[in-house]
């Protein structure tokens, strides 16, 4: 065997593994402002009827 040979033989062999591993977790919430208002105006549509249907109620038991 030559010098470089037994040199090969002799040496420890370890691996120097590195693993780097980046996240970028980007969490993002789409509010859609169309949406809410139409649901807004909706929930008021409701409630204005309610209001109306109840006066008139009243009124016609106040008549009779």
């Amino acid at each position: 065997m030559s010098k470089s040979e037994k040199d090969i033989q002799t040496r420890s062999t370890t691996n120097n593994n590195k693993n780097d591993v980046k996240v970028n977790n980007q969490f993002s919430l789409t509010i859609n402002f169309g949406d809410s208002l139409n649901l807004l105006a909706l929930i008021a549509g409701v409630y204005v009827i309610k209001n109306i249907a109840k006066r008139k109620k009243k009124k016609k038991t106040i008549e009779e």
